[in-house]
């Protein structure tokens, strides 16, 4: 374990920065919509923008890691998120717009990054727990933008957050580089930078009916677990009468809570199945998300905490489960270009999730919203746990 904690501690930081840069707009829509004159509810489309940047560089991220090494692609993403929030600072459309590209360009290569670090140091035996740590970055980084991204919104206004959150990035990609030439060892200069067919990952996830069914899910889980992300702020600001600050120390319980779940269904993982916490996972969020349509103002603070914690636990608790199974499953065992491959779907689910979830809400009402997740979640839970199980491989 003494090798892998380098690895784990760069990945989890930078994909923690990453994830609060991604949750500049989403926090503080309630505020720059007003301004600006628009619906927040229009936040889903910020967040199809944001991860149809992260499906294009999911793709080409295998060629990237094998050239440059994978500790400096995740460098390189620090720098576009940093721009990406600064662009948050405009108040313009198109300037969201390009900021949400950016940075899901930016989150698009941190997980096959991580996991062909990780891939190579941790014990099979172990890969499911080092995986959901190292995933514990994502509530980690959310946990902080739902506390400290209210606070610069309210004591400097909503257009301060987002050269503070650059800043950050910043000083993360320059504490890393230490580590660099460790880490990033087998790095191959002469290794093509863009793979010849960017498609190639994702035709041989598809050929493995195990790893096919692990990514199909996982478009499933994500839309769940964005639809949270995206909405869950301007949610109980509108239907609890909630302000910003409360609303966000709120979000930050949640994902708090996903830190501890992440580590127990990667226990559970590993003690079981994949497919079994994967299922579980799934029937689970469609409870919370049935749970949600019941908040009205009456609700006491402890009872929305409670939502929060729910969906925390499920909708953002199975990632890291999800990536050890990619990491077990792929072809050749190159981890990283599957993974590339895995996350083309896991951010088509985060990308159209959010934006269908926000259309169904904006014209039907946000109950009928939650049901619809409902559905999405639970029916997948079941079909995955009426899957076969693939064997394991040590």
């Amino acid at each position: 374990m003494a090798a892998v904690l380098p690895a784990l501690l760069a990945t989890l930081a930078m994909q923690a920065i990453v994830v609060i840069a991604s949750l500049i707009v989403p926090i503080t829509v309630q505020e720059s919509g007003g301004a600006l004159g628009f619906d927040p509810a229009l936040v889903g489309y910020y967040t199809m923008v944001m991860w149809l940047g992260g499906m294009a560089s999911a793709l080409l991220s295998g060629g990237l890691i094998r050239r440059f090494g994978a500790l400096r692609v995740c460098q390189a993403t620090l720098v576009l998120a940093a721009i990406g929030a600064l662009l948050t600072s405009v108040a313009s459309l198109p300037a969201f717009a390009l900021a949400g590209l950016l940075i899901g360009i930016a989150y698009g290569p941190a997980n096959p990054a991580g996991s062909h670090l990780l891939a190579g140091l941790t014990p099979p035996h172990l890969r499911g727990r080092v995986f959901s740590v190292k995933q514990t970055g994502v509530p980690a980084g959310s946990t902080v933008a739902g506390l400290l991204v209210p606070a610069i919104a309210l004591a400097w206004g909503w257009q301060a957050a987002g050269p503070v959150i650059a800043l950050l990035c910043i000083a993360a990609m320059a504490a890393v580089q230490p580590w660099r030439a460790r880490l990033d060892r087998d790095r191959n200069a002469s290794a093509p930078t863009l793979v010849e067919n960017p498609l190639a990952a994702i035709q041989q996830i598809l050929a493995l009916p195990p790893l096919r069914r692990a990514v199909l899910a996982s478009a499933a889980f994500s839309m769940g677990q964005f639809c949270f992300t995206a909405f869950f702020v301007v949610y109980v600001m509108q239907r609890a009468n909630l302000g910003l600050a409360e609303a966000g120390l709120l979000f930050s319980l949640g994902f708090l809570a996903s830190i501890a779940a992440r580590i127990v269904w990667g226990c559970v993982a590993d003690a079981t199945s994949s497919r079994t916490a994967l299922a579980a996972l799934g029937i689970a969020m469609a409870v919370a998300a049935l749970a949600a349509t019941a908040l009205e103002p009456s609700w006491p603070w402890l009872a929305i905490a409670g939502l929060s914690v729910i969906f925390g636990a499920t909708a953002v608790g199975w990632n890291g489960v999800y990536l050890a199974e990619v990491a077990r499953l792929a072809p050749g065992g190159d981890v990283g270009t599957a993974t590339g491959g895995a996350m083309f779907f896991t951010l088509a689910g985060s990308a159209f999730g959010p934006a269908l979830f926000g259309a169904v809400a904006g014209a039907l009402g946000y109950n009928t919203a939650f049901v619809v997740m409902a559905a999405a979640t639970g029916m997948t839970g079941l079909w995955v746990a009426f899957g076969k199980e693939a064997p394991q491989r040590h």
